[in-house]
């Protein structure tokens, strides 16, 4: 189960790193763009963290590094795009809790396997997610929302950035153990759901942090409680849903993982890239403006996360018999 990491962890992570350079690959790679193919819409969690590590990669590399955001199918689209890419170094994608844990177990024709045509190169951050309700919604805590749902049984509906992501999956686990009963409604991506949780139209959603802080701070939306173990700095005041219902924990984690065949020489050059990258001051303060925290793992590590994150996500996913776009 995922955790937010404290300094200690993560300096205890880098060290375990390959943090040397290797020389060049053959090829004297990179010599061009290289893409990182986003299985989200922009705007969203996904999107951000993409963008974040891409500036990073490009500052190290000095060749530009592009998002290329095909959302759709849960992340479906571009992660399967990432398995078949040519395994060159030039095409990265970013793999995350939805596409690598649970849509193995939620969509039977998946054309890619996350441990078998992928490696990773290493996990970048962890991002807990809020749970946020329009203030027409008249449900301003977690308390109340609760007394709603149980009372009205299936008479809230939740939006989603898609079947099987990270959004839909977390809310899942949440009214499993609130024991609520609750209707999904998928979009493409948070930014096709945001407008219509801003008018209301839509009751509720649990969004990454890095989208919803603005809104949380300009009091457009109204945040109920945290995904996290614990209270988290930029919400202080938000209650984690394990106050309520002791060990929920339900986080966002984003990784880079390349196309299998990939060489090994540049896998260690962009496994030590991102590992030396989320620990610079600039990646650690951006990424805590997001409300993420960076974590450092060996490809193992990371590998290790996603098969121990499949075993927890597949099993909520085979209790709560969910079927695409449900």
């Amino acid at each position: 189960m995922p955790f937010l990491p404290s300094r200690r962890g993560v300096l205890a992570g880098l060290a375990a790193a390959p943090l040397a350079r290797p020389a060049l690959a053959q090829d004297g790679w990179p010599r061009r763009t290289i893409t990182i193919l986003c299985p989200a819409a922009a705007g969203g969690a996904t999107d951000i963290i993409s963008r974040v590590i891409a500036a990073q990669l490009q500052k190290t590399f000095g060749v530009s590094v592009v998002v290329d955001n095909r959302g759709g199918a849960g992340g479906s689209i571009a992660t399967e795009a990432g398995a078949i890419a040519a395994p060159d170094g030039y095409t990265l994608t970013m793999g995350q809790l939805g596409t690598l844990a649970v849509n193995p177990f939620l969509y039977p024709r998946l054309k890619y396997d996350p441990l078998r045509d992928f490696a990773p190169v290493g996990l970048i951050a962890q991002v807990p997610m809020v749970l946020v309700a329009p203030p027409s919604a008249g449900t301003p805590d977690l308390a109340s929302f609760v007394a709603k749902a149980k009372a009205e049984p299936g008479g809230i509906e939740y939006g989603s950035a898609g079947a099987g992501s990270n959004t839909h999956i977390g809310m899942v686990a949440f009214a499993e153990a609130a024991g609520v009963q609750l209707v999904h409604v998928p979009f493409r991506g948070s930014g096709a759901l945001t407008p219509l949780l801003l008018s209301g139209s839509i009751k509720a959603a649990m969004s990454g942090t890095p989208s919803m802080l603005p809104l949380i701070k300009e009091k457009r939306l109204d945040a109920l409680a945290v995904s996290a173990p614990r209270r988290i700095a930029q919400l202080p005041d938000v209650p984690a849903i394990a106050e309520f219902y002791p060990g929920f924990e339900a986080m966002q984690w984003y990784g880079l993982i390349a196309p299998v065949r990939t060489p090994a020489p540049i896998l260690a050059r962009l496994s030590a890239a991102v590992n030396e990258a989320i620990v610079t001051p600039e990646m650690t303060e951006r990424l805590a403006s997001e409300g993420a925290v960076p974590d450092v793992r060996s490809p193992e590590g990371f590998r290790d996360l996603i098969r121990s994150e499949s075993e927890r996500w597949g099993a909520i996913v085979r209790r709560n018999n969910l079927r695409p776009g449900e």
